[in-house]
């Protein structure tokens, strides 16, 4: 397949003629619509000299594409190509993503994959540059324009997603995700602060204990405490409804013991007693196994609290040592 007008206008467009010899900043000789093969210092040429210098140096190119693509390739493909490999190489393509797409038999990866090649080392630094963003846009947008230029674009009932912003996460995503993600929580504590972090970090909290009289049981309460304050209350709360049951169960026995006949009329005849009496053993000994173990976990949640009080202490006084 032989280059037609639009691939070779599209070329043209992006070189420039240069009608005598130009070094150029990849530091070769160039001359025309982007020649460098036979240009040399002080050379001129006509524009007819530089189109046919073109058509020389893309013959070349339409070969290798020949030998390298083995998809089919309608004329505007085929142009598009042309235009790519004229301006980044031979070796370039053959190790290309666009080549590998292609041949894959994936043309809209091949398509995007173009987009890779918009960036060139300027004072030894790689950058994005402008010239190449448009060039490559023109020869994506050639190569995917159908031969007979009738465009198919999404309707009403095709709408491009919203997962098209790299940003985005969806509904279904941030339901997949778990509530805490503790890799992240550790990989976060083993990051290591900058000096600017630390001193920030030690003013805030410095700042933080001067505004509350340097007094650390009056900061505000830390996430930990929290929780601890919180276990505490529970098992306070769970250890006194025990105890409250304890009372009520001595009470019923107390009542039966001193008073038999008001115990009779409000319900609790002789065979309940009878039955509490042949499980109190049992009951006592639950009831007291319970409250045993939600008094020491009150202790725990108070000494774990007390640790935090005293680390806080510790951090404080450092501080103003330092100060």
């Amino acid at each position: 397949m032989r280059t037609g007008e639009t691939g070779l206008n599209l070329i043209k467009g992006y070189e420039g003629l240069r009608m005598s010899a130009h070094y150029a900043p990849s530091e070769q000789w160039t001359v025309g619509y982007g020649h460098t093969s036979t240009a040399r210092h002080g050379m001129s040429v006509t524009e007819g000299d530089a189109e046919r210098l073109l058509k020389d140096d893309v013959g070349p190119i339409e070969q290798l594409i020949s030998d390298t693509v083995r998809a089919p390739l309608n004329q505007n493909e085929h142009d598009a190509l042309v235009s790519l490999i004229f301006n980044i190489g031979e070796e370039n393509w053959k190790r290309s993503t666009v080549l590998r797409k292609l041949n894959a038999g994936d043309k809209i990866g091949a398509a995007n994959a173009f987009e890779q090649w918009t960036k060139a080392f300027v004072n030894n630094e790689l950058v994005t540059l402008d010239g190449l963003v448009r060039r490559r846009a023109a020869e994506k947008s050639l190569f995917l324009m159908p031969t007979d230029a009738s465009l198919v674009v999404p309707s009403s009932d095709v709408l491009p997603a919203a997962e098209c912003e790299p940003e985005y996460v969806s509904d279904k995503v941030l339901g997949a995700k778990p509530l805490v993600d503790f890799n992240a929580i550790k990989a976060e504590r083993k990051k290591a602060l900058t000096t600017e972090e630390k001193a920030a970090r030690t003013r805030a909290l410095f700042a933080a204990t001067q505004a509350l009289s340097g007094d650390p049981s009056k900061m505000i309460i830390s996430k930990a405490e929290e929780h601890a304050d919180m276990g505490v209350t529970i098992g306070a709360v769970l250890a006194g409804l025990l105890a409250f049951a304890l009372t009520v169960v001595g009470a019923l026995l107390l009542l039966g013991q001193e008073a038999p006949a008001l115990a009779e009329a409000i319900g609790i005849s002789y065979e309940r007693f009878a039955v509490i009496f042949e499980n109190l053993p049992m009951w006592l000994s639950a009831v007291g196994a319970a409250m045993c173990y939600f008094i020491l976990y009150i202790l725990v949640k108070r000494s774990v609290r007390h640790d935090i009080k005293r680390q806080r202490a510790r951090d404080v006084a450092r501080l103003r040592v330092a100060e």
